[in-house]
This record gives C-alpha cells, sequence and structure tokens, in this order.
C-alpha cells in the first residue's frame, strides 16, 4: 500500500468524521434553541394546555342490522318490525336497506356475506331508521298513553330550556338510548331544537322526535 492512498484513507476518514460532528453539533444546536424558546415562552401568565380526554377503547365497532333494529325496539319500547317500514310494509332493515346496514339475506335477496365496513349510503340509513323510529313512538305516545314522551304535552309547544319539563325529556332520552344521564353541556345542545330559525318555539312534537333523532344518532349510540 503506498503513502498516497494512506493518507487518503486517513483524510476521508477525517472528512467524514468531521461531518458527523458537524451534524450532530447542529442537532444539539437546534434542541438548545427550542429548549431555550420553550422556557422564554412558558411565562407564568399562559394559560395551561388543555387536557384531551383519554378514549376508553381504541377500536369501535359499528352496529349491524340486527342490532340497530333491536337497539332501537329497545329504547323506545317498539315492536321490531315497527321501527321502521318502507311503503307501509316492507322493513327498512330486514329488507329495503340491508345491505347497507352490514347485514345479510343469501336465500331471498342473494346477499351472501355482509360488507366489511359500512358504505356510502349506511349513515344515510340510519339517518332514516331513527327518524321513522322516533316519529313512531312520538306518534304513539301522542294518539294513547304516553311511554317516553311523559313529560310534555305533543299537542301544545315546545317546552322552555328552563322548565323541568324539558330535562326530563332529554334525561329520558339519554337514559332510554344511552344508559346514562346528559351533562349540562348536552343540555344546553339541546335547546337549540326548541325553537326555528326566527328564534319561535315549535310544537312540542317535532321538538320531541328531533330530540330523539339527535342522542339516536351519535357515535356513542351507533358503534359499540
Amino acid at each position: 500500500m503506498t503513502r498516497t492512498t494512506v493518507m487518503n484513507r486517513r483524510y476521508r476518514a477525517s472528512a467524514s468524521g468531521r461531518g458527523l460532528l458537524g451534524l450532530a453539533n447542529r442537532v444539539l444546536g437546534y434542541i438548545v434553541a427550542i429548549t431555550f424558546t420553550g422556557i422564554i415562552g412558558c411565562g407564568d401568565d399562559d394559560p395551561p394546555p388543555e387536557e384531551s380526554a383519554a378514549s376508553t377503547r381504541n377500536h369501535l365497532l359499528w352496529k349491524r342490522a340486527h342490532a340497530v333494529e333491536q337497539d332501537f325496539a329497545r329504547a323506545l319500547d317498539l315492536a321490531p318490525e315497527a321501527v321502521c317500514t318502507e311503503l307501509g310494509s316492507l322493513s327498512c332493515v330486514q329488507r329495503v336497506h340491508l345491505a347497507s346496514l352490514g347485514g345479510h339475506d343469501p336465500f331471498a335477496q342473494g346477499l351472501y356475506r355482509p360488507v366489511d365496513r359500512p358504505l356510502v349510503t349506511t349513515p344515510l340509513v340510519l339517518d332514516r331508521v331513527a327518524l321513522a323510529a322516533c316519529g313512531q313512538r312520538v306518534t304513539l305516545d301522542r294518539e294513547g298513553d304516553a311511554v317516553v314522551f311523559t313529560a310534555i304535552d305533543l299537542d301544545g309547544e315546545a317546552p322552555a330550556a328552563d322548565s323541568a319539563a324539558y330535562r326530563d325529556t332529554v334525561t329520558t332520552l339519554y337514559r332510554r338510548f344511552l344508559a346514562r344521564d346528559p351533562v349540562d353541556a348536552e343540555f344546553d345542545a339541546l335547546t337549540e331544537l326548541l325553537v326555528d330559525g326566527d328564534g319561535d318555539p315549535i310544537a312540542a312534537d317535532e321538538f320531541a322526535t328531533l330530540a330523539c333523532f339527535t342522542v339516536s344518532t351519535t357515535t356513542e349510540f351507533l358503534f359499540l
């Protein structure tokens, strides 16, 4: 090995070392600068960072056809076949929208396998089922002995936001659909359903339907 070759190798090794050392120095400089900036920027008057609620579940499962029908029937005290119908006789869940709700029927409809994930039409179908089921319960409660909407007069105006009738109605819906009581923020959010676009009170049966629809289409109810 010639002396020139040895010197070249030593030079390349030295240059490589200087390059790595320079990169390390730059990274260290960035860290110091960021840390120093953070220390300067964090004064005593700065508000503390908002704490995010930790997720209790890292994998949600969407309710499929049978579970959707049964849960709506249970929450609103309806027969499963009365939850939602198309054309007055065809079940929304078991016949018309079965594929969108993740069901399958190999014999009558040729659906041999359920879909792996919600379809584009799934949210629309869930809204359709929720609106039909809530409307059916409101109609039954108005025409006969009330089962769900016992705190309000469904033939009158929607209750006032600060009334016991309003809070009792919302609490009943949360207990039936979500098995818990609503928090203050949820009480406040649903007060928007009490009035129309002009700020005038709406009919009580319309409020009951909208409140029922709102609670029943939450992620908390439609996913496991």
